[in-house]
């Protein structure tokens, strides 16, 4: 997770080599379990920065996770992010409320595309659930987005399906094993998926 979000701040300081932002593919539990802080948040300002950074004044709402470190950058409500889109500097509309999440750098709370960050209203009730508190049972679960097999016990996979990413949570079994878990929701979208398909 640091690795990745290093990169980015040496992107930053080269940033007019920069052509495009390009971020791997990852599952609302992924976020959350690479994350320093989940919070959910009203925007009240944009806060033009440097060349490098931009800052949004955040009223935070809830928190679903912080490190220590996270809960101290997080008291000035500002959340920094690169003001290059080919940096991956996220947009956000004022008086809009997001989940977002983020890592700490240097005691200041960052955030940007290839984390998670998206409408607080656009969030399923599934996902809500997941962020609240069921995620957190799943970190010592992995969640690959492939369209290869695996038999790992300790791995839930989906091969590109939005239905595991607005619906699914990996948790362990009894068996400690970990599974996709049961929800209405899930199943109703497999199946409307699987409808579909028989039309095409």
């Amino acid at each position: 997770m640091l690795t990745r979000w290093l990169v980015l701040t040496l992107v930053a300081a080269s940033w007019r080599a920069a052509d495009a932002c390009s971020c791997q593919l990852q599952h609302p539990q992924t976020h959350f379990c690479n994350s320093d802080f989940v919070i959910v948040g009203r925007v009240q300002k944009l806060f033009r920065g440097n060349e490098f950074y931009d800052s949004y004044k955040v009223k935070i709402r809830n928190i679903f996770k912080a490190t220590p470190k996270a809960a101290v950058a997080l008291k000035s409500g500002r959340i920094l992010t690169p003001s290059q889109d080919s940096l991956c500097g996220v947009n956000l509309q004022p008086r809009e409320t997001y989940v977002i999440t983020g890592i700490v750098i240097h005691l200041q709370a960052h955030m940007g595309l290839c984390g998670y960050v998206s409408k607080w209203r656009e969030v399923t009730p599934r996902q809500r659930k997941g962020f609240r508190m069921l995620y957190k049972q799943g970190c010592t679960c992995k969640v690959h987005i492939t369209r290869k097999r695996t038999k790992s016990p300790n791995t839930c996979v989906t091969n590109y399906d939005d239905c595991y990413e607005r619906h699914g949570i990996c948790l362990h079994d009894r068996k400690r094993r970990c599974r996709w878990t049961r929800a209405p929701a899930l199943t109703r979208c497999l199946q409307g998926h699987r409808y579909n398909m028989t039309l095409t």
